[in-house]
Formats: C-alpha cells, structure tokens, sequence
C-alpha cells in the first residue's frame, strides 16, 4: 500500500484525543459512575459540546477506546456516565483503579443524536439503562428553553436500584413540574400502576405512550438494540412519522460483512481521505474496511466502537461508492447525502474519495 500527504485545505482539524484530568467520579448505582474532567481553558473551544454528543476515552499509552455519552448540559463541566461491564476492557478493568487526579486521553465531543432537537417544542425521550446518559443532557436542555412547551420522558430499568441519574431526574421533575412529564419503567419491580412495571415490549410501549404522555413532535430513542428497535417500530406502527425518530444505540449485534457485487478487477482500491484539512491517497484491498486501511496511513483518524454503534468514525462519499455491513449511527437523510460509517464501509467502486471532514 503506498500514499500520499497533501497539504491543508483550510478546514479545521477534526476529532482529537487530549489528556484531561478526572476531578470527580460519582457513584450513581450499584455498577454505574459519572466521570468529571477537567478542561484547560485553552481547550474550551475544542470540547464544547451540544445535547447528545459523545466524547471516545482511552488510557494513555492504550489503543483500546470507548465511546460514552456526554450528560452534561451546555456550559456545565465535560461529565460522562459509565456502566460497569464485568470482564469490559474499560469499565470492568480501569474504573477499579481510577482515582480523582488521574489523567484519562478523552476525544474532542463528536455525533449528531440531539441535531434534530431544536425547534422542537412538545420533545418525547425513550431511554433504556445507561441509555439515559445522552437524553440526560438533552432533556435539560430543552426544559431550560422557555419556548420547549413540554418534555415527556420515559426511563426503563430492572428497578430503582439501577436508575442512573436518578436524583438528577428527580431535580428537574422538581423544578419542572408542570413542563416534564417523568414516566419511570421498573421491569422487576412492582410499583403502584401496574402500567408502570410492564414489559417494554410493541404492546407497553403503545400503552404507555396513549395513557401516560402527550403529544410529541419530536422522538429521541436511546439503548440497546433490542429495545430501540422495539419503541421505533411500535412508534412507526401507530402511524409516527419515521422522520421523526432519531434513535441511538449503546450496543448492537455485531453485523456481518456485506455481500459485494462482483466488480471486475476489484482487488486493489485507490482511496483518497480529506480529515483534518489534509488529503491523504492510498491504495486498500476491496475485502478490507476503509478505516482499517486508513489508520495504516492516517493514525489520527477517529473512531470508537468499530460497531457501527458511535458513529466516530462518519464521513461523507463524495466520488465511487462502498457497501455498509451496519450503518445504525446514521439516519435515513444521512445515508441519502452519502454519509457512511467507514468502520462498517468496504469499496464497491475502483477509486472512492471521502470526506470527513463535511
């Protein structure tokens, strides 16, 4: 494989990994912490972020990332939520020996989940586990707009025990109490309406959603594949606009390859990548994803999961084309404009030319 550097195009460098201290990790339940950094104030600018954004956080010296949603609202201090995984790379091994003063290398805020949120003014969220963290942010956000009208909320959890920001939600009922409507799902717990304690399944979702909330011009879905895929078909099924659902996932199944159509002499790929204001050209196997081949020759290009999950590693096509195993970090209007995860994105055209930094 050989490539090509060309110089600066003028646009601002993308996604970039700093070193941020923690000066804070809270306890939120049983096996979930919130991480509080520090951001110097030189760097202020590259880690504003906006509801819905994601920041990927890796130990130094250490390849190995992942991707976790920022629960801060705007102008508060960068804090992420983070559920203990037994046996995870990050939450099983790092969180055990993380101290407050410890440095952690965290990537500039990237996604685009809360994007479709303003001008919404009747805003509905769905969230699943440590699917709260993002909505979090977002639900604050919204209520602090005095033209949002109202914000319904529905959190589902095992029980009490494992609701993550429970006494923050608990605050902004309080402050709120006419403008949030704050419906929480326990699934093994039983709780006074029996409405409240059902499987989160087509049949709850559409009964919770007709007895319990009001209109929604807006929906935000967030947690694992099942269960958002789960709310997004019952919600397309009662008839919701599917332009209208925005939806995020904390895990998926892995995807398998995508079957490629035979193209004549497609063994070796001509590749050139705008990131960062600089072009680099390449030649890649057909059978290998983009952004393997372009971290052998680009090792700041981003990304996260490898999953098709964080959507980090987004860039736009904008000559030839690629196959897509997963694309579950985009949205239907993305993928029209050319967007592609290039974690999940293998060539199906000779030359291709993408653009991450559109």
């Amino acid at each position: 494989m050989t490539a090509l550097e060309t110089g600066r195009t003028g646009h601002l460098a993308g996604p970039t990994f700093h070193p941020l201290r923690v000066v804070e990790i809270e306890e939120l339940t049983d096996d979930a912490v919130a991480l509080r950094f520090e951001v110097p104030a030189e760097l202020a600018g590259e880690f504003a972020f906006t509801p819905g954004q994601h920041v990927a956080v890796r130990v130094p010296e250490d390849e190995e990332r992942r991707s976790y949603s920022v629960c801060s609202a705007p102008g508060a201090p960068l804090r992420v939520g983070v559920r203990r995984i037994p046996g995870g790379a990050f939450s099983g091994a790092v969180l055990d020996r993380l101290r407050p003063g410890d440095e952690l290398e965290v990537m500039t805020p990237t996604g685009r989940f809360g994007a479709a949120l303003p001008g919404l003014r009747r805003p509905g969220f769905v969230a699943a586990g440590s699917g709260i963290t993002p909505i979090l942010a977002m639900a604050t956000a919204a209520l602090t707009d005095p033209a949002v009208e109202r914000v319904s909320l529905v959190d589902i959890n095992r029980s009490q025990r494992d609701v993550m920001f429970l006494d923050e939600l608990a605050d902004l009922k309080d402050r709120y109490p006419e403008r949030l409507q704050l419906v929480h799902v326990l699934t093994r717990e039983p709780q006074e309406s029996e409405l409240l304690s059902v499987r989160p399944d087509a049949d709850g979702i559409t009964r919770i959603r007709t007895a319990l909330l009001g209109d929604v011009d807006g929906w935000f879905l967030c947690g694992p594949q099942g269960m958002v895929t789960t709310v997004r078909d019952a919600l397309l099924a009662d008839g919701i606009e599917g332009g209208s659902i925005h939806t995020e996932l904390f895990h998926a199944d892995a995807a398998p390859a995508p079957d490629l159509p035979a193209v004549p002499g497609l063994d070796s790929v001509e590749v050139e990548a705008r990131l960062g204001g600089r072009r680099s050209a390449y030649r890649m196997s057909a059978g290998e994803t983009v952004l393997d081949a372009l971290l052998r020759t680009r090792g700041d290009a981003p990304y996260a999961c490898k999953g098709g999950v964080c959507g980090t590693c987004r860039a736009r096509v904008v000559e030839g084309s690629v196959a897509m195993a997963a694309s579950w970090a985009l949205e239907p209007d993305e993928i029209a404009r050319g967007d592609v995860l290039t974690c999940q994105s293998r060539p199906t055209s000779d030359r291709v030319v993408l653009d991450y930094d559109a």
